[in-house]
């Protein structure tokens, strides 16, 4: 189906200029180049399409899989397996009948030369015929055949002596042929490709913003993407923009109600995105109603990565370019979950996330101290994630307790060396060993029955299958207003 008109940007707003980066055979970039017309019509944005090569952007990045593999071949089995399953939730909430090709990863230098060749304005039509005839219909695009067959087929061309259709109002000016996979199409590819990873890119799709100097990377960042756009085009900042959080796509928005369901919130306060998530628990209580109960699991974290053999320390294993991106995207969604909690009434406390000096936390001590009272998790988290403490200290976190109102000296006693020390220290065990028997491969990790959805930026899936929604049964597609027939945007 063709995309629909864009929005006209009526006097007075800006036109935001963006640049997508993309390789025709990530299949992420491809979810997201099914989801960015709907984000340029709305915005008004011009985004320029530039096709990319991912395995020498892997190359240049020195990312840990090589230049020829994949983020997932370097993954351990527990953290794949997760990976997965949020992929296929990903492809059921946008209705993309995806299918991976039995050869892929194929080649797609000559795709990148073709794509090269077309004009900005055309590029995005050739994209999306290229993106679907890989991802849908399993076609052969490292055969330049192939690949002329689908350029053809676009009738954009008036020379009728080739097989396929024309048209005799042509928008190319030139032939559709063998020429157009010149070596110069190969420059402008590399070009493209130098480009992405001198801007911070390390993988696709990326989206840069030149007028914000801001990099955003994957599909699930399409809603930070947009806002941003929406802003320029606006000429307000991103908090102040009108339903922050509905920009972030959700199958279902139902009113609060009494139906008895539980939520296990599985974290520890050694990891920001852990921390990031809790910020959002109140708000998911609200929204759902009195009949959620959100009941908490601390584990140890570095307990699960020893045993399905993940770094303990994840940023010291990613490449350079990752790992800056990786610190941006948690202060980008500090600030985006920040301005959606002042938009609540009564508003909530924004995360206002600050790095701490000293990293890695050493969290057992405190976990142990959650474990025999629930009720002291809010202030151990904003000390260590908010207000710079160091909680691994344990004369610093009986600070933070009594400060806070707890008997700090009684609980860290009671968690190291007192009666109740031992059944706190197996209570905090039996939770990490169960963390394993379960699949879980990091911290937040959300279950709702035998669901596991990981991230603290998968807290959309979260709030849906709270609601009702159901991957596997709901035909209900993924919008910013969850109702088709209604865009909150227009």
């Amino acid at each position: 189906m063709e995309p629909l008109p864009p929005v006209a940007v009526p006097s007075g707003f800006a036109v935001p200029e963006a640049n997508f980066y993309f390789d025709v055979v990530c299949p992420y970039a491809f979810i997201a180049s099914e989801r960015l017309h709907d984000i340029a019509r709305v915005t008004g944005a011009k985004i320029t399409w530039k096709p990319v090569l991912l395995g020498a952007l892997y190359d240049l990045t020195k990312a840990p899989q090589g230049k020829d593999g994949s983020a997932t071949t370097v993954m351990p089995p527990a953290k794949k397996a997760i990976v997965m399953q949020d992929f296929q939730r990903e492809i059921r909430r946008y209705q993309i009948p995806l299918k991976f090709h039995p050869q892929h990863p194929l080649k797609s230098v000559d795709a990148g030369r073709l794509l090269c060749a077309f004009p900005d304005h055309l590029r995005p039509k050739l994209a999306r015929a290229l993106f679907r005839a890989y991802w849908l219909d399993g076609a052969n695009i490292n055969s330049r055949v192939t690949l002329l067959r689908i350029a053809r087929s676009l009738k954009l061309t008036s020379s009728p002596n080739h097989a396929g259709p024309f048209s005799l109002t042509p928008e190319l000016q030139f032939p559709l042929d063998e020429t157009i996979f010149a070596d110069t199409r190969e420059d402008k590819l590399r070009a493209n490709t130098q480009e992405a990873f001198e801007l911070g890119a390390f993988g696709v799709p990326s989206f840069y913003i030149p007028a914000e100097k801001k990099l955003f990377w994957g599909q699930d960042r399409l809603h930070l993407f947009e806002a941003y756009l929406t802003a320029i085009k606006l000429r307000k900042p991103v908090h102040k923009l009108r339903a922050l959080e509905r920009f972030h796509p959700r199958c279902l928005r139902t009113p609060p109600e009494d139906r008895a369901r539980t939520l296990k919130f599985w974290f520890d306060f050694s990891s920001p995105w852990s921390y990031l998530a809790w910020t959002q628990l109140e708000r998911l209580q609200r929204d759902a109603g009195p009949g959620l109960t959100i009941e908490l699991k601390p584990f140890l974290l570095g307990g699960l990565f020893k045993a399905i053999g993940t770094p303990v320390v994840p940023s010291e294993s990613m490449s350079a370019a990752r790992a800056t991106y990786n610190m941006q995207d948690l202060h980008d969604w500090s600030d985006f979950w920040g301005g959606v909690n002042s938009q609540e009434y009564p508003p909530l406390d924004p995360p206002a996330l600050a790095w701490p000096s000293t990293f890695p936390i050493r969290s057992v001590t405190a976990l142990r101290v959650a474990l025999l009272d629930l009720k002291t998790v809010p202030a151990i988290y904003r000390a260590a994630w908010r207000d710079d403490k160091l909680i691994s200290e344990e004369k610093v976190l009986i600070e933070v307790l009594n400060a806070n109102g707890f008997d700090g000296e009684d609980l860290v006693r009671a968690a190291t060396t007192g009666p109740e020390s031992e059944t706190v220290k197996a209570q905090l065990r039996a939770n990490t060993d169960e963390a394993v028997t379960l699949g879980l491969c990091g911290a937040p990790t959300f279950q709702m029955g035998k669901t596991l959805v990981w991230g603290g930026d998968r807290l959309n899936h979260v709030a849906d299958l709270v609601l009702g929604w159901r991957p596997e049964k709901s035909n209900l597609k993924a919008s910013v207003a969850a109702f088709p027939h209604f865009d909150y945007r227009l």
